[in-house]
C-alpha cells in the first residue's frame, strides 16, 4: 500500500468540487435520486379493507380501540389511499421485516425518502457529498461502499429495535442513518474542521455532532421509559449509524478484509499474468571456470584497462549466463 493509500497522509478534501474521483459517491447520490423520482411516479389509489385500516393503525398504535367488535372490521367502509409503490416495496417496516422475513429492506429503506418534502432528500444527498468524498478518497470506493450500506442496516437494525420494544410499528424511509455514520466517520478524523450549522453559523464540526448526538439521544431515552416520540423522526436510526461510524473508526475496522474471502465480492479485474521459471539450460546452468575467476583476480591487481579483448569477451559472456539464470 502506497503512502498516498493510508489514512494519515489524506488530507480533508470537503473543498473539492470534483466527482470524477469518487464514484461510489456519486453513484448512491445517483440512486437516491432515481428512486426518490419511481417513488414520486409510482403513486396508486389503493382500496383497504376496514380490517386492513384498523391492522395497521394499532400496529403504529397498540392502544387503539376501534370502538368496534373485530367480527365487524371488514364490514367498515374505508376511503381509497394514495401509497407509493415503490415506497410500499422499499420502506423500513419493522412488521413486514421481522414477521414476513422481508429483510431487504434493512438496506432499501435508505435509498427511499419522504416523496412530500424535498429538503429530506436534499439534506441527506449534501452531507454525503460534503463529507463521502474526503472518506471515499481515503479507504478508497470499495471499502466506503461496505461501510456505507453497513451503516444502513445497522440504523436500519437499531430501528427496529426501538420499535419492537415500545410495541410500535411504524415504517421509516431515508439515508440519514448511513449519512449519520458518514458523518461520524468524518468528524473522528476531521474534528477541527469548520462547517457551517444551518448554512450560516461557523462551528467546529465535532461541537455539531456532539449536539446531534444528544439531540438523537434523548428522544430514544424517552422512548424506553414509555413516553411515545411524535416527531415523526427516525431518531433510534441515527443513533444507530451514529455509534457504528464511531466504533469504525475506534477500532480501525476494515470491511473489504472479510468480503475478500467471498468469490463474488472479489474486485474484477484482468487476469494477471503468473510467474513462471523457466527451464534452466546447459548453458544457463553452467558453473563459472575458473577462468573467471583468473580475470577478477586481474582486474584486481591491475584494472580493467589491462584486459585483453578475449578476456572482456569472456567476462561479459559470463554476466549474461548470471543474468538469464536469475531471470
Amino acid at each position: 500500500m502506497g503512502i498516498a493509500n493510508r489514512d494519515y497522509y489524506r488530507e480533508s478534501t470537503a473543498s473539492s468540487w470534483a466527482l470524477g474521483n469518487t464514484p461510489v459517491v456519486k453513484y448512491l447520490i445517483l440512486a437516491n435520486v432515481a428512486i426518490f423520482l419511481l417513488q414520486i411516479f409510482s403513486v396508486r389509489e389503493v382500496q383497504l379493507s376496514g380490517r386492513e385500516v384498523i391492522e395497521k393503525i394499532k400496529r403504529q398504535n397498540p392502544n387503539f380501540d376501534p370502538g368496534i367488535d373485530e367480527s365487524h372490521w371488514d364490514e367498515i367502509a374505508t376511503e381509497p389511499e394514495k401509497i407509493s409503490l415503490v415506497t410500499d416495496w422499499l420502506e423500513l417496516d419493522p412488521y413486514k421485516t421481522v414477521d414476513k422475513g422481508q429483510v431487504w429492506r434493512l438496506l432499501t429503506h435508505a435509498f427511499c425518502h419522504d416523496r412530500h418534502s424535498l429538503l429530506h432528500i436534499l439534506f441527506n444527498m449534501l452531507c454525503l457529498y460534503w463529507f463521502g468524498r474526503a472518506l471515499e478518497q481515503m479507504y478508497g470506493p470499495r471499502e466506503f461502499l461496505l461501510f456505507y450500506l453497513s451503516a444502513a442496516i445497522i440504523a436500519g437494525l437499531a430501528y427496529i429495535a426501538l420499535d419492537f420494544y415500545t410495541g410500535i410499528s411504524i415504517p421509516a424511509i431515508g439515508a440519514s442513518g448511513a449519512v449519520m455514520g458518514v458523518m461520524m466517520l468524518y468528524t473522528m478524523h476531521y474534528p477541527r474542521d469548520t462547517i457551517l450549522l444551518f448554512m450560516i453559523l461557523p462551528v467546529q464540526i465535532r461541537f455539531a455532532m456532539a449536539a446531534y448526538v444528544i439531540w438523537d439521544l434523548y428522544p430514544v431515552l424517552t422512548s424506553l421509559a414509555g413516553e411515545r416520540d411524535r416527531s415523526g423522526i427516525a431518531h433510534a436510526a441515527h443513533l444507530g449509524g451514529l455509534i457504528f461510524g464511531f466504533l469504525y473508526y475506534r477500532y480501525q475496522w476494515r470491511l473489504d478484509r472479510f468480503t475478500l474471502r467471498v468469490p463474488q465480492f472479489r474486485r474484477a479485474s484482468a487476469p494477471r499474468p503468473r510467474l513462471r521459471i523457466a527451464p534452466s539450460t546447459d548453458r544457463d546452468a553452467a558453473p563459472a571456470d575458473g577462468r573467471v575467476d583468473e580475470i577478477l583476480a586481474k582486474i584486481s591487481r591491475t584494472g580493467r584497462e589491462s584486459l585483453t579483448d578475449d578476456e572482456r569477451a569472456a567476462l561479459l559472456a559470463e554476466s549474461k549466463r548470471i543474468k538469464r539464470r536469475n531471470r
